[in-house]
């Protein structure tokens, strides 16, 4: 709201043209001896530090742009297991259809909700299982392309089921999460907790503290039981996920941004690697940096670079 982006974009662009004048100066004038020698070492410097920063940029994350178009938050599990119950308690209104029927979701249902704080689109997917039906399973198909996608899954599992045998929470965890990397933050949700007597409760806790297990919650839809602890665990992902905006840097907000400071920053490697060489070919690559930095502050025109050559060399004087 301050404006940092757009101050921090706005220095980059003031740097990089300011070393694209000087290695231009150097080109047309040092002959004349109007140019300092170590003109080039300078802009070496400058480039250098100016790619250091953009790669510490580029690697947050995409927490700015989960703020702003929301992190995507995957419910998946096997059929019955809850997953339409449980999108309807966090959003608390009736967005998918719940029947004991297995297979009744067939498609991607989707919602946006707030939880502490932080934007997040919320959807329901088809129960993952060997479907025969073809439209069941194309859900299932949809279902695991969103999985792919997912910022954080949430991994839901019938607590009944898994009560006579606790040792199968691992197994069972494993058969929904995608099984290519790079892992995603996960929460285990054991549902129908409202069906267990107390002593397979306990079993099933005594199970969730032991082994490479993800935080776990154990809910009951039906009565609501659990929501608070999901809740609490869900808000702790999402901030760890999105950080604080308030601290440090400010954060990328839009792809489009992301895209031409990549495109900058390649352009920044191609003139260091080609530095030895050609240097009219190499200042060419400064002002391809500087041209995808301006599609974000606004470009720069040859005057802006006139005005340097003119301020800081005895040149035209």
């Amino acid at each position: 709201m301050e404006g940092e982006l757009g101050q921090l974009y706005r220095r980059w662009s003031q740097e990089l043209t300011q070393a694209l004048a000087y290695i231009e100066a150097f080109i047309d004038f040092s002959e004349d001896d109007n140019v300092e020698e170590d003109v080039l070492t300078r802009v070496d410097a400058a480039v250098a530090r100016l790619d250091q920063e953009l790669r510490g940029h580029l690697q947050d994350g995409r927490r700015g742009e989960r703020l702003r178009g929301g992190v995507h938050v995957v419910i998946a599990g096997p059929p019955n297991a809850g997953k339409s119950s449980l999108l309807n308690l966090l959003c608390q209104r009736p967005a998918a259809i719940v029947s004991p029927v297995p297979g009744t979701t067939r498609d991607v249902v989707e919602t946006t909700l707030n939880v502490g704080g932080y934007p997040v689109v919320l959807s329901d997917t088809a129960g993952l299982r060997d479907a025969r039906d073809p439209v069941e399973r194309e859900g299932v198909s949809r279902a695991r392309d969103r999985l792919q996608q997912a910022d954080l899954v949430l991994a839901v599992l019938d607590a009944a089921e898994l009560a006579p045998q606790p040792g199968r929470l691992a197994g069972a965890l494993q058969a929904v999460l995608p099984p290519s990397p790079p892992p995603r933050p996960c929460l285990l949700v054991l549902n129908k907790t409202d069906l267990l007597a107390e002593q397979s409760r306990g079993a099933l806790q005594e199970a969730c503290t032991g082994g490479s297990l993800p935080p776990t919650c154990l809910l009951s839809c039906m009565t609501g039981e659990g929501t608070a602890a999901l809740l609490h665990l869900l808000s702790g992902q999402l901030q760890h996920i999105c950080g604080d905006p308030l601290v440090g840097s400010p954060s990328l907000t839009q792809t489009r941004h992301r895209l031409h400071l990549i495109s900058c920053l390649d352009a920044l490697g191609r003139y260091h690697r080609g530095r030895g060489g050609d240097l009219a070919l190499a200042a060419e690559e400064l002002r391809l940096a500087r041209r995808h930095l301006g599609r974000i502050t606004g470009q720069v025109g040859a005057e802006d670079i006139l005005d340097i050559v003119f301020r800081d060399f005895c040149i035209g004087k």
